[in-house]
């Protein structure tokens, strides 16, 4: 008869799985122990794998915020340094435009020219600043050089004409031929009459008058073109005088002010009363000529330069445009003659563009956005041609571009006019923070949301983390009892296996 070894009450097929179940077993629990994990799969987690996966992708979200607080916030750290020293740079170079500080050298150029270079130099520098090859001035072009070379952008070349071009254009238009200012002067009989030379946005424009003069009659047409005629009825009395308010182009004034001879307070511009009326009208064109060269040599000049300073820079867009706007408007010459010109143009295909950022005409703070949390989203764009670092670039570089050599008259004057024009541009009025100071507010305001945005961070990623820590990981104390348990109960059972597999029908009986 055949034994069936299995017949016993032992079965040695569920006892092999029974050891091998422990086994596995243990080496899971060794793998815990080793790895820190519960599982090395989410479906090893049970029910609690559906939370973990969840847990898990607000963990990942949190990081890449984390990967972009890090990123803007390199960026706006350099952004608040070079704020900083653009600011700086604005209130040293006030000191360069100091009126009073007139020292001519042999070159042509003052003291203070070159100290303004030097300031404008560094500046323009800076707005080429660059982080990781994205230039911070730029706008969304952060790829794209936004400042062009200060000696190119003076200068120009074969194809594209420089401020200095520019300024000399204006500075023709304005002076026209006679230099004075636009203007025609003549006498007939007892009437001497001023006029503008026509209806064309050059030279001064006359804006009003005060007469002090006994026996003189003023009358004047608005125009355009605007006049004045003076008509010495009888003789005026030493030391009474006229004045007459002149509109400039950059949309500032001077006062003209012509006194009788004889008065204990002469002004600066005088004339003697004549032996009848008619000379004494005469006399008095002479000293209308006189000054109106004068002023139009300083004042005139110095606002025509600041003019034709503005058009050239001032490239952001206009929305809406202003009446009559032409971006970088040049002057158009009459029969090649720029000291007769009636009229601009759009200068934009022969002008050099100093910026050559991105120049559309949205909110430059858009123009570079980080998205640092959930629904919060904050902008840190720049660029180079906003009004705050415009015109310390424009004030700077008219100062530096001005011609004040000894063959021009009255350069000292001149230099006066343009000293006080350029630091009333780098002067922001009343007690108003700058344009760059403004703009650096801005700035530390996003530095600051941030901040708080990377402290809620690195709270949430810790919470996040404690949880998922929580479901997936195991306690090294428990495992290390179980695998000590399981261990115990594995050598027993190998023993007793042993044993069974060597009984024998010999030793059985």
């Amino acid at each position: 008869m055949a034994i069936n070894p299995y017949s016993n009450s032992f079965n040695m097929p569920r006892q092999v799985s029974y050891l091998t179940t422990l086994r596995a077993q243990m080496d899971d629990l060794q793998r815990q122990l080793g790895t820190g994990l519960k599982s090395q799969t989410y479906g090893g987690l049970g029910s609690e794998r559906v939370l973990d996966l969840s847990l898990r992708q607000q963990l990942s979200s949190v990081g890449v915020y984390k990967q972009t607080v890090q990123i803007a916030g390199l960026r706006l750290d350099t952004l608040d340094k070079t704020s900083g020293r653009l600011e700086a740079i604005r209130v040293e170079s006030k000191a360069s435009t100091d009126r009073n500080n007139f020292e001519l050298f042999s070159n042509g150029r003052t003291s203070s020219q070159t100290s303004a270079e030097i300031s404008l130099r560094e500046f323009m520098a800076h707005l080429n600043t660059d982080v990781g090859g994205r230039y911070l001035f730029s706008g969304k072009t952060a790829d794209t050089l936004p400042v062009q070379s200060l000696d190119y952008t003076l200068a120009g070349d074969g194809n594209y004409a420089g401020l200095k071009t520019v300024i000399s254009e204006y500075n023709q238009a304005d002076l026209g031929a006679l230099g004075n200012g636009r203007t025609t002067t003549a006498v007939a009989g007892t009437t001497a009459t001023l006029s503008e030379d026509g209806a064309h946005p050059f030279g001064f424009k006359i804006d009003n008058v005060s007469s002090g003069l006994s026996n003189v009659t003023v009358t004047q047409t608005a125009g355009p073109p605007g006049s004045l005629d003076v008509d010495f009825a009888g003789q005026p009395e030493p030391g009474q005088g006229m004045r007459i308010f002149m509109n400039l182009p950059d949309g500032t004034s001077t006062e003209i002010t012509i006194g009788v001879e004889g008065g204990q307070d002469d002004p600066e511009f005088t004339f003697q009363r004549g032996a009848t009326p008619a000379d004494t009208a005469a006399n008095f064109k002479a000293a209308l000529d006189n000054a109106l060269q004068t002023v139009a040599s300083t004042e005139l000049k110095a606002a025509s330069t600041m003019r034709a300073s503005e058009t050239f820079f001032d490239t952001a867009p206009k929305s809406p445009a202003p009446p009559g706007y032409l971006p970088q408007a040049r002057v158009v010459p009459n029969a090649g003659d720029f000291t007769t010109a009636t009229s601009l143009r759009d200068g934009t295909a022969d002008t050099v563009s100093w910026y050559v950022g991105d120049n559309s005409d949205t909110d430059p703070r858009t123009d570079m956005r980080a998205t640092i949390d959930e629904n919060l989203t904050v902008g840190y764009g720049a660029r180079a041609n906003e009004e705050g670092y415009r015109q310390v670039v424009q004030a700077l570089a008219a100062f530096v571009a001005t011609d004040f050599s000894s063959s021009q008259p009255e350069n000292q004057r001149f230099y006066q006019a343009m000293a006080d024009r350029s630091n009333a541009v780098l002067t922001p009025d009343g007690a108003e923070a700058s344009g760059i100071r403004q703009n650096h507010m801005e700035f530390a305001a996003v530095q600051r949301t941030l901040a708080d945005a990377k402290e809620r961070h690195r709270i949430e990623e810790g919470a996040l983390k404690l949880m998922v820590e929580g479901i997936e990981g195991v306690n090294d104390e428990e495992v290390a009892a179980q695998l000590l348990t399981l261990r115990t109960n594995l050598e027993v059972s190998y023993q007793a296996t042993s044993m069974t597999m060597k009984l024998s029908l010999a030793n059985y009986l």
